[in-house]
């Protein structure tokens, strides 16, 4: 499995799929590229990275799916690692690149991790963009989303960042409690079955679960 750190899909506007050309590579230890650690602060980006890696490389060897890091940052998701499975979909990238909070599934997961108002206040002025057909551009039609995400634990991108890829997100917490970050699979729609969906609901809430309880959080959300 190849582990990067990553940005966000330099190609997402288009709406199409495209074999990655991956950042700089991340040590055996799961640390951040110093670039990446720099903006995110590198003792809360080390430990992320650091306590996600495992979880995404056994999600992307095991079940091939191709799975993210990613944090809240400037009213953008800023990617921190990825795992890319041995299956089709690649998403070129650059090293600490954003991508957008409406359209993904790491965007909508932490999203549903904040307040309404303060969801709004991020995604900023309507209509969002749309990099494709399938985006939701206003919050009116995201909000149930968001409100769905909370109670499940865990938020769908489908085929709305780029066309042909479903993706799963959940959120990760500290200790306190906070939404401090988010991790998705993401899988080609076609395999993305009415049957697998709550299998893969599942393994990425679980996986988030598990990343969180190592940060010292002591709340639980399982996907129903």
């Amino acid at each position: 499995t190849g582990v990067s750190v990553v940005g966000g899909a330099v190609d997402s506007a288009r709406g199409r799929v495209v074999r990655a050309r991956v950042g700089a590579a991340v040590d055996s230890t799961g640390l951040l590229a110093i670039g990446v650690a720099e903006r995110i602060g590198a003792v809360a980006g080390n430990a992320l990275a650091r306590e996600a890696l495992e979880e995404l490389q056994a999600l992307a060897n095991v079940h091939a799916l191709n799975t993210y890091l990613g944090v809240l940052r400037n009213r953008s998701v800023v990617y921190l690692l990825a795992c890319q499975s041995s299956g089709p979909i690649a998403i070129r990238t650059t090293v600490g690149a954003e991508t957008y909070l409406h359209s993904t599934a790491l965007g909508k997961a932490l999203l549903s991790g904040v307040p309404e108002e303060e969801a709004k206040r991020l995604l900023g002025r309507e209509p969002y963009a749309r990099p494709t057909r399938h985006s939701k551009t206003r919050f009116a039609a995201l909000v149930a989303e968001l409100r769905e995400s909370r109670r499940s634990g865990f938020a769908v991108s489908d085929e709305e960042n780029l066309i042909g890829i479903y993706a799963v997100g959940a959120a990760v917490r500290d200790a306190s409690g906070a939404v401090v970050a988010a991790i998705s699979g993401a899988l080609p729609r076609h395999e993305a079955t009415r049957a697998r969906l709550p299998q893969l609901a599942r393994l990425i809430t679980s996986a988030a679960e598990r990343i969180s309880r190592r940060l010292g959080s002591t709340l639980a959300r399982r996907a129903a």
